[in-house]
C-alpha cells in the first residue's frame, strides 16, 4: 500500500493543474480538449470542436453540458469518484476502497472506489514513475460497467490559475 500513499501525496502537491486530454468513450468515440483543475473541487473540461460539450464543477455540483443535443445534466461532486482526487487533503487509504494496485518499473496503476457506497462506479489511475509520479491517464467505470478512458498530456501545475467559472450558470 506504499504506492497508494505516494499517489495520495502526488495529488496533494497539485493545487492547480491544467493540460490536454483525449477521451475514449465506451463506444470508442474519441474526443479531445483541454482541462483545468483548481482545488478544492473545481474542474473544467473544454472539448474541442466539432464537439460542443463542456464539463464544469464549481466545487459542489458537476454540470455536464452538451450543446449539440441541448442537455445540461447535474450531479453532486460528492457523488463522483473525482471527489477523492480534487479535495485539499487527498488520502486514498482513508477515503477509498482500494480494489487493485499494480506496479512496474515505470508505472503505477491504482483502481479504487469511494468508501461511500452511495457513489457509483470506480476509477483506475495510471501514473508514470520516472523521474517522479506523473498522471498519464484514468479510466472511469460507471454504474452500468461502461469504461471511459481519458489520456492526459502537457500537464502543468501553475502557482495561479485564472478560474473562468466561479459558479455554474443556468442555461435558458
Amino acid at each position: 500500500m506504499a504506492a497508494v500513499g505516494k499517489v495520495s501525496a502526488y495529488f496533494n502537491t497539485l493545487s492547480n493543474l491544467k493540460g490536454t486530454f483525449i477521451q475514449t468513450a465506451p463506444d470508442n468515440k474519441r474526443m479531445r480538449g483541454r482541462f483545468f483543475v483548481k482545488k478544492p473541487g473545481r474542474l473544467r473540461f473544454e472539448y474541442a470542436l466539432p464537439s460542443k460539450q463542456l464539463i464544469v464543477s464549481d466545487g459542489q455540483m458537476v454540470a455536464i453540458q452538451d450543446f449539440d443535443i441541448n442537455t445540461d445534466d447535474r450531479i453532486a461532486l460528492d457523488q463522483t469518484p473525482f471527489r477523492l482526487l480534487v479535495k485539499n487533503d487527498v488520502d486514498l487509504l482513508r477515503d477509498a476502497r482500494i480494489i487493485d494496485v499494480q506496479e512496474a518499473d515505470d508505472l503505477v496503476v491504482v483502481t479504487l472506489q469511494d468508501k461511500n457506497t452511495d457513489v457509483a462506479g470506480r476509477i483506475k489511475l495510471f501514473l508514470s514513475k520516472a523521474p517522479e509520479l506523473d498522471l498519464k491517464e484514468w479510466v472511469t467505470t460507471d454504474a452500468q460497467g461502461l469504461d471511459t478512458r481519458v489520456e492526459v498530456s502537457g500537464l502543468v501545475n501553475p502557482k495561479n490559475l485564472t478560474w473562468r467559472c466561479s459558479r455554474l450558470r443556468v442555461r435558458n
